[in-house]
């Protein structure tokens, strides 16, 4: 069984492009969806486990961390997804917490 997560990322307009581009380059990413309003962009990232997929998420959040106006993250638990939702500087607490 595989792990999901889902973001939901609010990029600064002339940073969009990059935004994109990072995301659909990176490791782990299944889909990248740009929304209208805020936030702007969906991510759905998947690994076979939690810690895999904290591995890979890390890097993706540091490269747009400079130019992320807010996040949301939504982490899957098999068929039921708990909403986890916090600003940016709270991702290293939540991933540590995620893999207690």
């Amino acid at each position: 069984m595989s792990t999901r997560i889902y973001i939901l990322l609010d990029i600064l307009e002339e940073e969009f492009a990059f935004a994109v581009q990072t995301l659909q380059n990176a490791e782990g990413v299944m889909a990248v969806d740009s929304l209208e309003g805020r936030p702007n962009i969906l991510v759905i990232m998947v690994a076979p486990d939690r810690e895999k997929l904290a591995q890979l998420m890390i890097p993706v959040l540091r490269a747009l961390g400079n130019i992320t106006e807010d996040l949301h993250l939504l982490m899957s638990r098999g068929e039921t997804l708990v909403p986890c939702l916090f600003g940016v500087r709270d991702v290293g607490s939540y991933i540590r917490q995620m893999l207690n």
